[in-house]
């Protein structure tokens, strides 16, 4: 599909990637930045952890607020969004019977991280089905406000769906909660560089992203926006210089909490800056909207051959990015998974969800229509 880019990064060539979703994959220019930083880390450590990076992260932690449209003091920086979700998970008082509202469609570590807090506190996990195939945002907003009751306490919603690779209209549904008082926390893992984002214009009180996904940063940069609102109830999960600092803050609480997290290597987050340069010298936008036109004309040719009803109904250029998962007959997912990574050298997820197994295919530049066609002739030969 774009075949100069593919030099660009450096995945095995004997495997076909079909899973960028998962854990993304970065490009060598940024690689090469992160190598940079740490060779300035262990050149010299004190004076990079205490001096030099301060000011790295503050440019790094600028640019992402630039990307994703919102005030960087409500910004900060973890490795991976389920940790941050833990952090404001553990944070926030819940009672007995407080409900947290969310939908089928979650993340399963996210649907962990609420259970186990349920078991602590008495709240409970509500989980709104979301009716398939998806139609059209008003159905889907109708849907979810419909498990709304006077207990409802929080809304905990996908920016974009993990398992089903589906894009949830979230606008109406966050104007509902800040109407009616109810939290609204975000898993945006799947968002930042796979679709535009704009927080000031969603207005959610709490956003998980990753950077490592579709934002092509080192493995292990993501974000936590905090509404300033809100700040104050959330601890930082790790207790360290930044509580109760004797230095001099130039920065709110919130970001001098969350600064200092014990000795840890910085590096990656530094490299957001390169990252999103990366995407403008190589016309990026251009390279994703490619990518989601195809899985579109995917999911034709996918159903073609298997005769299971889309997740997907009215206006899929609505619901899918680059991603696409439809449904196999085969119940034995984790044999089908070893079958096509052994036999035929192709990554990507198959798991079970809601009783179905479901494939998800994932596209990013380094793809071509070689990759895709392999797929669709093994599912075309073999009947899964």
């Amino acid at each position: 599909m774009h075949p100069n880019i593919k030099s660009l990064f450096m995945l095995d060539e004997n495997i076909t990637y079909l899973n960028h979703g998962s854990f993304g994959a970065c490009p060598k220019p940024i690689f090469e930045s992160l190598q940079k930083y740490q060779t300035q880390l262990e050149t010299q450590p004190v004076q990079f952890l205490d001096v030099d990076s301060q000011a790295l992260m503050i440019k790094s932690r600028n640019c992402l607020a630039d990307f994703i449209d919102c005030n960087p003091e409500n910004l900060v920086f973890f490795q991976n969004p389920t940790t941050a979700i833990n952090e404001i998970v553990r944070s926030i008082q819940l009672n007995k019977n407080d409900e947290i509202l969310s939908t089928n469609h979650e993340y399963g570590a996210m649907d962990k991280t609420w259970d186990f807090i349920c078991r602590k506190t008495g709240a409970k996990h509500i989980k709104s089905t979301i009716q398939l195939p998806v139609k059209d945002a008003q159905t889907f907003t109708d849907n979810f406000l419909a498990g709304v009751t006077s207990n409802t306490k929080i809304f905990f919603l996908s920016h974009m769906t993990s398992a089903t690779g589906l894009y949830f209209p979230l606008d109406e549904i966050c104007k509902f909660a800040k109407k009616h008082n109810i939290l609204t926390i975000i898993d945006g893992a799947h968002i930042p560089g796979h679709f535009p984002l704009s927080i000031n214009t969603l207005q959610p009180d709490i956003y998980v992203g990753a950077c490592h996904k579709w934002l092509l940063c080192p493995k292990g940069v993501s974000f936590l926006y905090v509404d300033k609102k809100y700040q104050s109830q959330i601890d930082p999960l790790v207790i360290s210089w930044g509580y109760d600092s004797e230095y001099p803050i130039e920065h709110s609480e919130f970001q001098i909490h969350h600064y200092w997290q014990g000795t840890r290597d910085v590096s990656p987050f530094l490299t957001i800056p390169d990252a999103i340069q990366f995407r403008e010298n190589y016309n990026w936008e251009e390279v994703s909207k490619k990518c989601k036109l195809r899985i579109l004309e995917f999911k034709n040719e996918i159903h073609q051959i298997i005769k299971n009803q889309s997740l997907v109904g009215c206006e899929p250029d609505k619901w899918l990015g680059q991603m696409y998962s439809f449904q196999l007959d085969n119940e034995d997912f984790i044999t089908l998974k070893n079958i096509f990574i052994t036999d035929y050298k192709i990554e990507i997820p198959i798991m079970r969800w809601e009783n179905k197994t479901l494939m998800r295919i994932s596209l990013n530049g380094y793809n071509s229509e070689e990759n895709i066609n392999k797929l669709i002739d093994i599912l075309k030969k073999k009947n899964y």
